[in-house]
């Protein structure tokens, strides 16, 4: 490119507003350029191609953008585009039209608060106090369709310890007032969602149906052990439930993802030529692009689901369907937020197992891959759990450089599945032990 020029401060101060707008491009970085116009005015842009036609993307105004700041967007936009062949315009668009179309929380109070003046509520004052006191600070900022069962119960947890604090002296006077508070709250978040979901159709399902009254007092740690494992395998399709949604379940335990995410997973997400599910920044809980490698029991449970939503854009599309039909609905929406736990809380006598969730599955397999010898980072990376980094190393590049880390992450999981699935007894079930001794004898955890 002609007028190439080294992007640092002293040289970008010195340049001459000219006679005309110029690009100036930076030595070794491709597309990425310095406009200034006449006035004087100094502006990053990132220049790339977008199929056949040219795209130019303003990235932020020198100096009040540092050249350090501005390399690290454009850094993030170059990996976008040449990596993962997406246009970062179009994606900064619809984020915007979808956005327009959303309403948060603290939006939509005083939606909830005119609704029960008209309505008459008598203890409407005491519903916004609550809200501005619990709710707010907790997901206030969230979109009304962001909010998850695990908000709810922060919010559940932070009365308990405030009440606690509060009454030090009398921990019975504590867990009582803080028991009341926390069963007025849920009621209200009840009755606010429901408001947001059937008059004015911001969300498809309740966060808060089928969440218990004081929620976890701490951390929870269930894990299914082998022999849960062989149960839940085994008898998770004797459930009566569509075969979409048991393979949506298997889909948890072999992919270790969250629920929301497995939920809303669409065909366009899945590189198929990669055996890799491509989650966006907007598909994950902590806003990070995530790419799952995908083993082979996760490849034939899409198989399974294909013939009932291949003409829907979701995988794990909605359907009550027990046999694939000859025309695949193509209207297929996601299964609600309450759908996974449902059918594993009305049919565990039937699965053969107690007290285990959804999410139990996710930790179940983070548990058990680092029990057998992978470090921890392996599992932190395939679970898409933040580490800290806020730089652009750890922003943009962590999130790549580590496929193959994830890829082995998966490939001791599948192994560790094989053992345990292809048992024809639950008595021939390996100990973890045995495991151990079979995954060195693999050197999977060596390759």
């Amino acid at each position: 490119m002609t007028n190439t020029i080294n992007f640092i401060d002293s040289v970008i101060r010195n340049l001459k507003p000219p006679n005309k707008r110029t690009v100036y491009w930076c030595n070794g970085c491709p597309g990425f350029g310095l406009r200034v116009t006449p006035s004087g005015t100094k502006t990053f842009v990132y220049k790339f191609m977008s199929g056949r036609q040219s795209r130019w993307l303003t990235i932020g105004k020198y100096p009040e953008w540092s050249i350090r700041k501005a390399r690290n967007l454009y850094d993030k936009y170059y990996v976008e585009v040449n990596d993962y062949g997406r246009d970062p315009i179009a994606e900064i668009h619809d984020i915007k039209t979808k956005q327009q179309n959303r309403m948060s929380v603290a939006e939509f109070l005083v939606t909830y608060i005119d609704t029960g003046r008209i309505k008459g509520k008598t203890r409407l004052k005491d519903e916004e106090s609550a809200f501005k006191r619990d709710v707010i600070p907790v997901i206030g900022d969230k979109y009304l369709d962001e909010v998850t069962p695990e908000d709810i119960n922060t919010i559940q947890k932070n009365i308990l310890t405030r009440a606690k604090a509060k009454n030090k002296k009398n921990k019975n006077t504590a867990k009582k007032l803080g028991r009341s508070s926390v069963r007025h709250t849920l009621s209200y978040l009840r009755q606010f969602f429901e408001l947001a979901k059937k008059k004015h159709k911001y969300i498809t399902s309740n966060p808060v149906d089928d969440i218990d009254a004081l929620g976890s007092s701490s951390v929870r740690e269930r894990v299914l052990d082998f022999k849960e494992i062989w149960l839940f395998w085994n008898n998770i399709e004797n459930i009566g439930r569509p075969p979409v949604l048991t393979a949506s379940l298997k889909f948890l335990l072999v992919t270790m993802q969250r629920s929301t995410e497995v939920r809303h997973m669409t065909y366009d997400s899945f590189k198929e030529d990669e055996a890799t599910w491509h989650m966006k920044i907007e598909d994950t809980k902590n806003r990070r692009m995530h790419r799952v490698p995908l083993n082979k029991h996760a490849l034939e449970l899409l198989e399974t689901v294909k013939p009932f939503t291949c003409n829907s854009p979701y995988i794990f599309g909605a359907t009550k369907a027990h046999n694939a039909p000859d025309k695949p609905n193509p209207d297929l929406v996601p299964f609600g937020i309450t759908a996974f736990p449902q059918a594993i809380n009305k049919n565990r006598m039937k699965l053969g197992i107690n007290d285990f969730t959804p999410h139990d599955l996710r930790r179940t397999g983070a548990t058990w891959i680092t029990a057998v010898g992978l470090p921890k980072l392996y599992a932190s990376l395939l679970l898409n759990h933040k580490d800290g980094s806020s730089d652009v190393t750890g922003q943009v590049y962590v999130q790549y450089a580590y496929d193959f880390e994830k890829r082995r992450a998966v490939n001791v999981w599948e192994f560790i599945l094989d053992q345990i699935i292809s048992c024809d007894d639950l008595i021939d079930v390996p100990d973890l032990d045995t495991m151990r001794n079979l995954i060195a004898k693999s050197n999977l955890l060596n390759s």
